[in-house]
């Protein structure tokens, strides 16, 4: 696999409007009722979606991270990220986003040995509990998405999608009669194993004002 880097794309606000203003476009014939964004960033994205959409779909915030995020989120790393330098910063994330994306795809590769059984499963042992994300309040979120008739689940940018798809996940359970469809402004991976129902652009690295190393 080539080791190409992804475009980075620094947006202030004005910028987040305008691709949101896009994004809504593609979202109008699914008129939602709801709109749900995942903080940190898909929050933004989701008020810019509704204000698009003539404020008319309710907006509902919810919190879902990966451990990862949590860390970032500890004020000294917090703190470190945003005193490093740009290129240095966009050297780190596209690091990161190397290293899951190969990860994702070599336990995929190994599951699928662990599936033949065999000297294979013996060799490779049973894989590992993936960390999952974490849905911070999910009743909170199951009340407000009750009785909605079409959802739109909104994150800011796509990497392996764990995080949209627990969202998904959890709106879906919480109402099954609901049509339910995802939005985000950008994919990161090469072969992101989740591709939202309406996206701008792939291969993308978002500088959001909201961004823990913005």
């Amino acid at each position: 696999m080539r080791l190409s880097r992804p475009q980075v794309r620094r947006v202030d606000q004005d910028g987040l409007r305008e691709l949101c203003r896009s994004l809504a476009l593609q979202m109008g014939d699914f008129a939602p009722d709801v709109v749900v964004g995942i903080a940190t960033g898909g929050a933004d994205v989701a008020e810019h979606v509704v204000s698009a959409l003539g404020g008319s779909p309710r907006l509902v915030i919810t919190r879902s991270q990966r451990p990862g995020t949590r860390l970032k989120q500890k004020p000294l790393f917090a703190w470190a990220l945003k005193a490093m330098p740009e290129a240095l910063a966009n050297a780190a994330r596209w690091f990161e986003v190397e290293y899951r994306e190969a990860r994702y795809h070599l336990e995929a590769s190994a599951d699928r040995l662990r599936a033949g059984g065999g000297l294979a499963r013996r060799l490779l042992g049973a894989r590992r509990p993936h960390p999952s994300s974490q849905i911070v309040r999910p009743d909170l979120l199951a009340a407000a998405v009750a009785g909605a008739a079409r959802i739109a689940v909104v994150d800011d940018t796509v990497d392996s999608g764990q995080t949209l798809v627990g969202v998904t996940e959890a709106v879906a359970a919480a109402n099954p009669a609901a049509q339910i469809r995802t939005a985000a402004i950008a994919t990161t991976w090469r072969r992101p194993p989740v591709q939202p129902d309406y996206v701008i652009q792939g291969r993308l690295l978002l500088r959001l004002p909201s961004s823990f190393d913005a």
